[in-house]
């Protein structure tokens, strides 16, 4: 593992925070790209990049520390700013990010739903970028195994262990395809690839789980409130993928 992925100077480059620079930057510029074909200005993608970006650091850190160790961020609160060296959990980013991200859709007048369409395997691709991240730092490694693939991570222990990381990086770009070949198909609504990317997410890391060492949340018996969150939010994406399908004239119920 490489935490620190080089040093100029005195300036230490955490590999957590490069590999997130380098996917939201790579998920920028395909976006564009793509913003571009449809005859739009771009502008509106560097502004939704921005307020995500930001309001989503803010929700990951939040959550992390609210969820995973609270009294030492009280006991240490200037140590809540340093984001690059990790702590971030992904469900708090992407909560906070999507409601600032609709909002300023709604104020701008953006069509909501065309907007998430495209940046659906944009997300996905700097989502798999960022993983690389978390693998050269260590963290969100999996559980002890004898696989012939499995990885000794130095800064945990001497075991053999399931490098979900990789699992993650791997779901991720494949979401991407099959995102990319719906689109190039035709898809057939609009929410279409925004609920699929949410339904596909939901289910590789619902697998990916199953062989990820899960630290203890603060409280215990919080785990148990986030699994049954999580079955809520899986239940409600399937409802509006089904939802807007119906609407569509594509689904029948």
């Amino acid at each position: 593992m490489r935490e620190v992925l080089f040093q100029i100077g005195g300036l230490r480059i955490f590999s957590y925070g490069f590999f997130v620079a380098v996917g939201i930057l790579v998920a920028t510029i395909w976006l564009v790209q793509q913003v571009k074909k449809e005859g739009k200005s771009p502008d509106v993608v560097i502004d939704t990049v921005l307020i995500g970006v930001i309001a989503g650091i803010i929700g990951a850190r939040l959550f992390y520390i609210f969820l995973y160790e609270p009294e030492y961020y009280l006991a240490n609160p200037l140590r809540i700013l340093y984001t690059w060296e990790g702590g971030l959990a992904f469900y708090g980013g992407l909560l906070l990010g999507f409601v600032c991200i609709l909002i300023y859709l709604f104020r701008v007048r953006i069509p909501i739903l065309t907007f998430l369409d495209l940046a659906a395997p944009a997300t996905a691709l700097g989502y798999g970028i960022a993983r690389f991240g978390c693998f050269m730092n260590g963290c969100c490694y999996g559980k002890v195994t004898t696989v012939p693939w499995g990885v000794v991570f130095p800064v945990i222990d001497g075991a053999t262990r399931h490098p979900t990381q990789l699992y993650s990086i791997l779901s991720s770009f494949l979401i991407f395809i099959i995102l990319l070949w719906i689109k190039r198909r035709g898809a057939r609504f609009r929410g279409q690839l925004f609920s699929l990317a949410l339904i596909l997410y939901g289910l590789s890391r619902s697998v990916i789980e199953l062989f990820r060492e899960n630290t203890q949340l603060s409280g215990g018996s919080m785990e148990a409130s986030m699994a049954a969150l999580s079955i809520a939010a899986f239940g409600g994406i399937i409802y509006l993928f089904l939802f807007l399908a119906k609407r569509r004239g594509v689904l029948r119920l």
